[in-house]
């Protein structure tokens, strides 16, 4: 099974890049995760629960890829279309923050991708490391003071007992031939 991840990589000059990505494997906090784990839908149904800030890392070429996630209590990771390179930070990475966390706190990405085998900001192919922020949040804002720029993802959540049509719902209709007409519903 294969992920294809779409991002928008944004340089530090403002300019923007839009790679496709193959994700084969998927780390979250130093455990496997099946890749159906794995969305960019920011629209989600769920039953009850909360939901983390994290920050992904991905492999491409040039250097590993930082971007905004939200994993769910359900263990669904929703990864934002938007990042930066992580090579594009080295100097200042320390003043990074997730929701006003600095990354130091949370875990360095040097320290994740040593972790999975990588170097520097070198990562193997295909692999997409999670690293979760403390704290119950259904958006994930990452901030760089330096450049002064920020990249946020918001994760929307539907009660999957709401029904947005209410009473409102149509009556079935079924087509016969040229015709249509109410027809009983035998459900």
């Amino acid at each position: 099974m294969l992920f294809l991840y779409k991002p928008h990589v944004t340089g530090p000059e403002g300019d923007v890049t839009s790679p496709d990505i193959v994700v084969d494997y998927l780390v979250v906090d130093g455990a496997k995760r099946p890749l159906s784990s794995l969305t960019m839908e920011a629209w989600q149904q769920v039953a009850d629960g909360e939901a983390q800030a994290a920050y992904a890392l991905m492999a491409l070429g040039g250097g590993a890829l930082i971007l905004p996630a939200v994993v769910l209590q359900s263990g669904l990771v929703v990864a934002s279309r938007t990042a930066w390179r992580l090579n594009n930070l080295y100097g200042h990475i320390g003043q990074v923050t997730l929701n006003n966390v600095p990354l130091a706190e949370i875990g360095l990405p040097a320290d994740t991708i040593a972790a999975a085998g990588g170097a520097g900001d070198a990562l193997p192919r295909g692999l997409m490391l999670v690293r979760r922020a403390p704290g119950a949040a259904w958006d994930a804002v990452l901030d760089d003071p330096v450049k002064g720029r920020r990249l946020s993802h918001r994760v929307v959540p539907e009660g999957l007992h709401d029904d947005r049509w209410g009473d409102a719902r149509p009556r079935p209709r079924y087509s016969v031939g040229p015709t249509q007409k109410d027809v009983t519903h035998y459900i």
